[in-house]
């Protein structure tokens, strides 16, 4: 991974919360706010720090509350994240911006996508869930990462917080079994993208971050994805673009046809083979990246220069 400058910052909200978040790739270009994956944190910025600075893109990584550096926020819902996604736009003098969320970060762009549209150019969701409220599909227990489901937050949130502290506590405890069971889970593709990943120590770091901010913190931030997001995807006006790999274990690609059957400016890129992790990728980052340049570019997008 290529030198760079200082990486680590933290801004002070309205409310007095800290808000902690890597700031990577090209300081000087066009900025892209990322939101991380669940457990995740503002680490995952670093993931794509060398072919975002590469590209001339600029990749803003918050800390959501309660995780790694960032001050919690009690009672939180998935529009607050907006507000603070707002304030970090505003301190870093910020005009325009576009917002990538990849797994859980993928409700938190189209979140954006509805109350910030005004300063958004585009959206893209790397496999992520849907809208459950307007989901008609199944809705399990127990999601594929072995996170409590839709249908138990629904039920009980009570069962909900004390089913994600569990997971939390015996994956705080025992790391190495922690890490092991996630390679099982994930798809063959993913397992030498997750061994290249372990052997740098990163992907380590990150989910460890994430874990260690405790269950009260992770069942907060999972909440606000599983329950009523209080507004409709038809109501997310700006260009979406959706990334699903076709052989996700953990991401339904019943998901991303329901976000592109509801979303009024969706574009849906199946990815065959592919599981979860492809976002990790510089074959991937490069095709991203080049086809954003094209985007923002065009007369698709007439209102950057």
């Amino acid at each position: 991974m290529a030198a760079n400058r200082n990486q680590e910052h933290s801004l002070t909200l309205s409310d007095g919360r800290r808000l902690a978040y890597t700031d990577l790739g090209d300081p000087t270009g066009y900025p892209l706010v990322f939101g991380h994956g669940m457990p995740g944190s503002r680490l995952e910025g670093h993931f794509f720090h060398d072919r975002a600075l590469r590209h001339g893109f600029r990749m803003i990584t918050p800390d959501r509350p309660g995780i790694g550096r960032s001050d919690f926020q009690p009672h939180r819902t998935l529009l607050d994240y907006t507000d603070d996604i707002r304030q970090l736009v505003d301190a870093l003098e910020l005009g325009r911006f576009s917002h990538i969320g990849w797994s859980s970060g993928s409700s938190r762009t189209l979140a954006c996508g509805f109350a910030l549209h005004s300063r958004m150019d585009l959206g893209v969701c790397l496999s992520g869930y849907t809208h459950f409220a307007e989901y008609e599909g199944a809705h399990p227990l127990l999601a594929a990462t072995r996170w409590p489901g839709p249908m138990l937050a629904r039920h009980s949130k009570l069962l909900f917080r004390l089913a994600v502290g569990i997971v939390v506590w015996l994956s705080r405890q025992y790391p190495g079994p922690y890490l092991r069971e996630a390679k099982q889970l994930v798809s063959d593709e993913d397992k030498y993208i997750l061994r290249a990943c372990l052997a740098e120590g990163l992907f380590r770091q990150d989910q460890l971050a994430c874990l260690n901010s405790g269950g009260q913190a992770v069942a907060t931030d999972l909440l606000t994805e599983l329950e009523d997001w209080q507004f409709r995807l038809k109501d997310v006006p700006i260009p979406v673009w959706i990334y699903q790999g076709d052989k996700d274990p953990f991401v339904p690609v019943d998901y991303a046809n329901h976000l592109s059957n509801r979303l009024p400016n969706a574009n849906l890129s199946l990815i065959p083979d592919a599981g979860h992790l492809y976002p990790l990728t510089d074959d991937f980052q490069d095709t991203l990246f080049r086809r954003l340049h094209r985007h923002l570019q065009s007369s698709e997008n007439p209102r950057v220069q």
